[in-house]
């Protein structure tokens, strides 16, 4: 039968691999994205049972195959086969469903109910009958273009022929037509959202910062997540009230889209011309923040790094493109790349150009596509580590050169979802703040040098995870279970396990802090920890400059408190 036509076979492939979708997965997924992963996956199983079909009727057909029984047998066979599918199919999707409520509390997330499990089930029936009418469409499409071309060539070159055609159709109308118009129309709505100033955004006028009245950079220029970064953070009165003791104006500089045919080399100059307006350079630290697409730069990231050196300390940042970082990854990487290869040359030859008693510590963070693009900028972890006196590297994605070798390189019997790599000397993986001075087993790491590079990452986290070798390969970090908050009945099935894992992507940063792409509070005592401010009586320093930090005042309950103050001074910002 055709692809719409009522396959029998095709029926139950379609029921199953329904019963497979809704497995457990990292993320729970709301009704929405539950109907698409289970729309594409069941119209997928709806085909194969129908090729399955078809290819099983020419084969019995080509070999006069034949296979009888009585109309008793016949009929007690399909009913005793249809009865035996059907409690399988219930079984699995009732259990599939209470396993998924209890995979969702892991990462803190309600789950579907089961008026929203209802609504998604509806809505799969919806996606894969839209889907199965469009390929019903271009079935009937490539039959009459073999049967055209069969009035001019043999019968296998036409169908060769009108193939090659319909896929060229095909690759025309979704490259050129369906994905470039999304990308345009994304791109030109995230040109004008680039202009608006978000709610509870004002305009900074302490010299301290870039677009103040004190700053050549004007307010206009420096885009809507610039705003962002540039209209939020502390003040110098707010550390100073968190910490006790005195506190200077943390800098924070930021440099916008380029405009009139300028390179992203203008704007990481632009960016050091402020960072030496503000005496950047005369401070503790200097923080080189890699934005995600559209600009954004994570408070979290910065804010924690601001209260802890008491604001002795600059945080840098530029914009290079306006869309977010899932349209950048299906454009190209390469302007994420250059904007921070740019930004850092610039920040590390003035560095460079002075004495090396003077110069501040130099630290480098990113989130997402921020963190793929400041490790782009070492070829190895190896010059990483001599360029810079650490790194707080966030929920990096899967398809990261370096942290994909590091992860490669781990000792036997280390986890893939937080390895020890080179006897933890330098680099160390946290799912968690404790991991940072035993693995996952409880085992001490021992003695950490400077300078620190810490990978945060949540077991739960997809962007981590989700690569194309999940279409077919198992990988270790499902394998070995290691996982604190991915549950123990998430099971690999191929092909299945990329598209739930790929679902869960835009799903991961509405999980709580802690859990899936969301990383809040636990960023703080890794940056007390890459500070060095954790060290042991004894304990060699991370830098002289840092030395010099009164760091003692900075304890368990002292990290709750800027945790608390943080978010607050967030939600203040959201709420105006």
């Amino acid at each position: 039968m055709g692809i719409m036509g009522l396959s029998f076979l095709g029926v139950i492939a379609a029921l199953a691999m329904y019963a497979v979708s809704v497995s457990p997965s990292l993320m729970a997924r709301s009704w929405a994205w539950h109907a698409v992963a289970s729309g594409v996956l069941v119209t997928g199983g709806y085909v194969a049972g129908v090729l399955v079909q078809n290819v099983g009727a020419r084969i019995f057909t080509a070999t006069g195959l034949t296979i009888r029984a009585s109309e008793p047998v016949e009929i007690g066979f399909r009913v005793a086969a249809g009865a035996l599918f059907a409690v399988w199919w219930l079984y699995a999707v009732i259990q599939s469903y209470r396993r998924a409520r209890k995979a969702a509390a892991l990462v803190n997330m309600p789950g579907e109910t089961f008026g929203e499990y209802i609504l998604g089930t509806a809505g799969t029936v919806v996606v894969s009958w839209t889907l199965l009418a469009i390929l019903g469409g271009l079935n009937r499409v490539g039959r009459l273009l073999i049967a055209a071309l069969g009035d001019y060539m043999p019968r296998p070159a036409a169908f060769v022929v009108g193939v090659a055609i319909l896929c060229a159709i095909v690759f025309f109308l979704t490259s050129n037509v369906i994905l470039r118009g999304g990308i345009g129309f994304f791109r030109r709505h995230a040109e004008r959202m680039n202009l608006r100033t978000a709610r509870g955004i004002y305009k900074p006028f302490v010299p301290e910062r870039s677009a103040s009245p004190a700053s050549p950079v004007t307010w206009e220029s420096v885009g809507g997540q610039g705003r962002v970064f540039l209209g939020r953070g502390p003040s110098r009165l707010d550390i100073a009230q968190v910490s006790g003791g005195e506190a200077m104006e943390p800098i924070r500089v930021y440099a916008g889209m380029p405009t009139g045919g300028a390179g992203i080399e203008a704007a990481a100059a632009t960016v050091v011309a402020e960072l030496r307006r503000t005496g950047a350079f005369n401070r503790a630290v200097i923080l080189l923040a890699a934005s995600t697409g559209s600009g954004w730069v994570d408070e979290w990231q910065v804010q924690p790094l601001e209260f802890l050196t008491r604001g002795n300390c600059a945080t840098a940042s530029l914009q290079y493109s306006y869309v977010p970082s899932v349209l950048n990854w299906l454009t190209g990487l390469e302007p994420a790349q250059d904007a921070s290869a740019a930004l850092f040359r610039a920040v590390r030859a003035e560095l460079d150009s002075m004495d090396e008693a003077d110069r501040p510590a130099l630290f480098v963070c990113g989130e997402s596509l921020g963190a793929f693009a400041s490790q782009s900028v070492f070829s190895s972890v190896e010059e990483a580590l001599a360029q810079v006196d650490g790194a707080l590297w966030v929920g990096t994605p899967a398809f990261t050169p370096m942290h994909r070798a590091l992860t490669a390189a781990r000792h036997k019997g280390s986890p893939e979802v937080a390895p020890v790599v080179h006897n933890a000397r330098r680099v160390r993986f946290a799912n968690e703040p404790s991991d940072l001075r035993t693995d996952l087993y409880g085992r001490e790491l021992g003695p950490w040098g400077f300078p620190r590079i810490v990978y945060a990452q949540h077991p739960s986290d997809p962007v981590v995870w989700w690569n194309n070798k999940l279409i077919w390969t198992q990988p270790d970090w499902l394998r070995e279970r290691a996982g604190r908050d991915v549950s123990r009945n998430v099971e690999f099935t191929r092909f299945v396990t990329y598209i739930q894992v790929l679902a869960d992507l835009p799903v991961a940063g509405t999980a709580p802090g802690g859990h899936g792409h969301t990383y809040h509070e636990e960023l703080i005592p890794l940056w007390r920890a890459i500070l060095g401010f954790d060290r042991m009586p004894g304990e060699e320093g991370a830098h002289p400059r840092l030395d010099a930090l009164d760091g003692s005042w900075v304890d368990e309950q002292m990290v709750e408190r800027i945790g608390i103050v943080v978010r607050a001074n967030l939600e203040l910002s959201d709420r105006q």
